[in-house]
């Protein structure tokens, strides 16, 4: 929540249903036997859908069993929460959900561009070209949170790929995507460090990607990632000096590289620029580390 501006928050809180993402959408699911579970949908298969209703308890039915199946245009978030607190409370509330720790994970999943858990260079039904962490759960690297985003059984994008020159899909991808930032900080960390066509071997094998820091001033602030030095190939224990291995996966690899801003200034935003090379560079997650309040 930290990286959303309060005015952006306080509109949700007032009107949760004016903007419904897909994902944070009610479903109404009707049983054969009559029984009615209302929730969002957290995944589903050929055979099953899981419902995780307003308590968190999940549900696991099966297709077969299934009477009816609805989308509601409404959240799950509740409404009229502003008749029962004050106005100061809505200014604690809005206080404590933008109060940023020690790290602020970003959430990657409006702007990925690929499912990692499948063929994402050649043929989507080899695996060898997937990268699976088969727990999606948040990790730990150096001490430094990141928050994954789970492919939900191949049924949504989970990881940020860039356009490359190379394959039948990368070619199609977006060139640039942004993350809302809205803190000063003083590094930025990053699970990702691999992409496909990367290095085998340390060098200056070409731009492979540019962190672009819009500052809330207008300036701009690069940050350059090289091919060879930042990014190595995922599909083996390559070895790049300026990223390090964080995560073996199969014969993939996830690395971690952190930059620095040279200012500590707000940034509201971090755009992820693909660079002059062939390369798709990956990116699995985020994770701002703010400039301490003193």
């Amino acid at each position: 929540m930290v990286v959303h501006p309060k005015a952006e928050l306080l509109t949700h809180i007032l009107d949760p249903n004016r903007s419904v993402e897909s994902n944070y959408r009610m479903y109404t699911v009707l049983t054969v036997d009559g029984i009615v579970v209302n929730g969002l949908l957290a995944a589903e298969s050929r055979t099953t859908i899981e419902v995780v209703d307003v308590e968190g308890k999940r549900h696991t039915i099966l297709r077969d069993e299934i009477e009816d199946l609805r989308a509601s245009r409404k959240s799950l978030m509740p409404e009229g929460l502003e008749k029962s607190i004050n106005d100061q409370g809505l200014i604690d509330l809005l206080e404590y959900m933008t109060a940023a720790g020690q790290y602020v994970p970003l959430p990657i999943d409006r702007v990925a561009t690929a499912i990692s858990t499948q063929g994402m260079f050649y043929n989507r039904d080899n695996l060898g070209e997937a990268i699976d962490f088969k727990d999606w759960s948040p990790k730990e690297f150096k001490g430094i949170p990141f928050l994954l985003t789970d492919p939900n059984n191949n049924s949504r994008n989970n990881v940020i790929m860039l356009n490359g020159s190379i394959g039948p899909f990368a070619p199609k991808l977006p060139k640039s995507v942004s993350l809302p930032c809205n803190t000063p900080a003083n590094a930025i960390h990053f699970l990702g460090g691999v992409g496909g066509w990367s290095a085998r071997e340390p060098g200056n094998q070409g731009l492979s990607v540019i962190v672009r820091l819009h500052y809330a001033n207008g300036e701009t602030e690069d940050h350059q990632l090289i091919n060879g030095q930042h990014f190595a190939d995922y599909n083996g224990p390559f070895e790049v000096p300026q990223s390090q291995l964080a995560f073996r996966l199969g014969g993939s690899q996830v690395r971690y590289l952190s930059v620095q801003p040279k200012r500590k200034d707000m940034i509201e935003s971090i755009e992820l620029i693909k660079g002059s090379d062939h390369t798709a560079p990956l990116f699995f997650a985020v994770t701002v580390e703010p400039v301490k309040s003193r």
